[in-house]
């Protein structure tokens, strides 16, 4: 956790920075308070899932500063270090990632040429190998490419390709102590780990040549099994068990990383296998020009709780607390984006030992994650006024929260689920202050689905908006709100409308004859319209067209999905808008939309000058969505969510104080037992005035018992008679709402 000196420290740097960049920034955060009062510091940063980390001088103050690559959409972020004695404090400095170049996969920032700036090793995609740019920084950062399209190493007779895929990791360090570069990396087909000797000092008598030599194709005689993590000690033999007839076909992944963990002068190697959760430390028994690996750990670090985080964990040395000694940060690496834990995904280890002999000290499993919005995987935000108050809402689903992980056989296979967070406007209309008032709306997680993404409108003329929440199974779910901030599940297949796989909704009338429609994102990339037709007071749709405006996101040197999330708003002079999220991550817009329903939708290139922004690339991530709103009259606010499950700001004029709260509620009820069998007892610890207003649903949004309590008494509540399974208990009180689980078990029921 951050410091509440560091605290202090940003309110004055962020004050600074408006000074120093006053008009037009690419993002602004709005500070996020939390229960003890401590302010978010970046909460608009987008979210982080599988990250890599670097140190840097951004702003060439001689301070190292942290680089932050998330390869889920191949994201940049930066962050620069006050500098604190002993202390975690950085800030998000958004504005310096636009000084990188473009980077895909993997990210390696190691000084080659000596001259105290990182340069950036990086993964060179369709060659299966590495490119590498120098950096170049004098007033402010730059790079400049020296290696395309991938390194080359002398071997077998000729300069060829040093082989880095996109699932490996390798280790860019000085591994023979001579002070240039070399390079550890798995050979092609698996295995073995190789040693690509740079040669720069033996051929130039200085640092700054990329030069290299194949000098060893099994360093420190190791072999890793084909089939899972099991490492081979003293072997580099071509024989089984740890070399299948298959093996051309078997290498699937790992990372690697060097440190002396015994101050014994000899590079000891830290590795971590693709679909296992944990590091195995390799203890260097040889010499500095021959590795020999003596000794496995598969628990590091040891002494502490040891890492435990699905899946490929990578991990990297960075003095974080500017205290003088390297930390551990460890994140999850795998390719997969629905295999990895995605909330609690960055794992810091302060270094309380020495320089010589580390020891590595759990400090957070949620590093930089804890101080911004984080939905875990995908974030799909909705404005609306949901407790019909007059103030602008927020909603966001998700693709889902990592729950566990087991093993199909060798496979690895991961379960995630989805839910709604409402964030309450407890500002004013044009100044926004958004609190965290439910985490999972009507209990949808129970249905373990994942992709959960909201559309809001009354569709059924009680002046309260309702809801249609889509899904990955490409059918919809309807939310009615029977009264403030109480929801009920009417149906999980609304209308029997289905537009395939995946399903992202949107709630607007766009034909301009005041009713809603509705139009949904796919799979597909493209776009579908059901027309809203009013009877009675309900609202039905009609299909219209599954290929509205011959809008088409998907990219297909990129993927053969889409995955489309629209959103339809107005400017102020009424021209109709479109934005359309993708996989890609490009955050598209249309118009001439009106009176051109069944016609195509022109893409335009204006998002800055409706933000009033400048040069802000609309690439944000990938699976992206977005929502806007006026909160002023000539100023657009755009919150868009990405596949790390965070969202990002772009706004003009909103400033960076007061903002998101992000607290628990207090808990107003004691229910016991839970799980319970023929009664549940209820009380109230917190002194409260009014009556609590108590109700009893089950999972299809029946209500199925109530009650009423008074501070001071306890509630009974016969529930023999209802069927085991998952109950919702939903009170209410001084038009605060709350919803807590009830399991009603009992080995006799029925």
């Amino acid at each position: 956790m951050l410091t509440p000196h560091f605290q202090r420290i940003f309110l004055l740097s962020g004050l600074l920075i408006s000074l120093l960049f006053p008009a037009k920034l690419l993002s602004q955060e709005i500070k996020v308070e939390q229960a003890s009062g401590e302010t978010l510091l970046f909460p608009w940063a987008g979210g982080l899932d599988a990250c890599q980390f670097g140190e840097i001088d951004l702003n060439m103050d001689g301070i190292k500063d942290l680089f932050v690559f998330d390869r889920r959409g191949n994201r940049k972020l930066c962050f620069i270090n006050n500098g604190l004695p002993g202390e975690i404090s950085y800030r998000y400095a958004p504005y310096y990632t636009g000084d990188f170049p473009e980077l895909a996969e993997w990210v390696k920032l190691a000084d080659y040429d000596r001259d105290g700036r990182e340069d950036i090793f990086t993964y060179s995609p369709g060659w299966a190998g590495m490119k590498v740019y120098r950096n170049t920084s004098q007033t402010r950062v730059s790079f400049t490419r020296v290696v395309y399209p991938y390194l080359k190493s002398f071997q077998g007779g000729g300069y060829v390709n040093i082989i880095a895929t996109n699932a490996d990791y390798p280790v860019i360090a000085d591994v023979d102590g001579d002070g240039d570069l070399d390079i550890l990396t798995f050979w092609a087909l698996g295995t073995f780990v190789e040693l690509h000797k740079n040669q720069s000092i033996e051929k130039y008598g200085h640092t700054d040549s990329l030069d290299y030599l194949k000098t060893d194709f099994c360093w420190g005689r190791i072999a890793e099994h084909d089939e899972n993590n099991q490492i081979f000690l003293d072997t580099c033999l071509y024989k089984q068990p740890f070399v299948s007839s298959e093996q051309k076909f078997r290498h699937r992944g790992a990372t690697m990383m060097l440190i002396d963990h015994n101050g014994d002068g000899l590079p000891d190697l830290v590795m971590a296998d693709v679909d296992y959760p944990n590091l195995n430390l390799l203890t260097n028994g040889g010499t500095v020009n021959e590795a020999f690996i003596v000794e496995q750990n598969g628990s590091f670090p040891s002494g502490t709780e040891a890492v435990k985080l699905y899946s490929m964990p990578f991990s990297v040395l960075i003095d974080v607390n500017n205290d003088g000694l390297k930390d551990l940060i460890v994140s999850p690496f795998d390719p997969s984006p629905s295999v990895s834990e995605n909330k609690n995904s960055i794992w810091l280890y302060l270094n309380e030992g020495t320089a010589q002999l580390p020891a590595f000290v759990l400090h957070t499993k949620s590093f930089l994650q804890d101080q911004m919005i984080d939905l875990g995987s995908g974030a799909y935000p909705a404005f609306a006024d949901i407790d019909s108050d007059g103030l602008i809402d927020l909603v966001a689903g998700n693709y889902g929260y990592y729950s566990h992980s087991w093993y199909e056989g060798t496979t690895l296979r991961s379960a995630y689920r989805s839910q709604l967070a409402w964030y309450k406007n407890t500002g004013d209309s044009q100044s926004p202050a958004f609190e965290l008032w439910d985490n999972d709306v009507a209990m949808l997680s129970s249905l373990k689905l994942k992709g959960l993404s909201p559309a809001i409108a009354d569709l059924n003329g009680d002046g309260r908006p309702d809801m249609l929440v889509g899904s990955e199974n490409g059918k919809l779910i309807h939310l009615a709100q029977t009264s403030t901030g109480n929801w009920q599940l009417n149906d999980t297949a609304y209308q029997g409308i289905d537009v395939g796989s995946w399903c992202a909704p949107q709630l607007y009338d766009i034909d301009d004859d005041g009713v809603v429609d509705l139009i949904m994102g796919s799979k597909n990339g493209k776009l579908h319209f059901y027309k809203g037709v009013e009877s009675n007071g309900l609202i039905n749709f009609t299909f219209v067209t599954d290929n509205l405006g011959e809008v088409n996101v998907t990219d297909f040197n990129i993927s053969y999905d889409g995955y489309s999330s629209p959103h339809f708003f107005r400017k102020p002079d009424n021209e109709l808008m479109l934005i359309v999220g993708s996989e890609q991550g490009k955050l598209f817009l249309f118009d001439q939309i009106a009176n051109n329903l069944d016609g195509t939708f022109r893409e335009v290139d204006e998002l800055n000058q409706l933000l009033d922004t400048t040069s802000v690339y609309f690439i944000q991530g990938m699976r992206t969505a977005a929502a806007t709103h006026w909160f002023s009259e000539n100023s657009m606010t755009l919150v868009a969510g990405n596949y790390s499950g965070g969202l990002q700001l772009f706004n003009n004029q909103i400033e960076i104080f007061p903002g998101l709260n992000e607290k628990p509620r207090t808990c107003y009820l004691n229910v016991f037992p839970n799980p319970a069998d023929d009664f549940i007892y209820i009380t109230s610890p917190i002194p409260v005035k009014e009556p609590i207003e108590i109700f009893l649903y089950n999972t299809s949004g029946q209500l199925v018992q109530r009650g009423s309590l008074k501070y001071g008494e306890k509630l009974k509540i016969d529930i023999h008679t209802l069927p085991q399974g998952l109950y919702i208990l939903n009170f209410q009180i001084n038009r605060i709402i709350q919803n807590q689980k009830l399991i009603i078990a009992s080995p006799t029921r029925q």
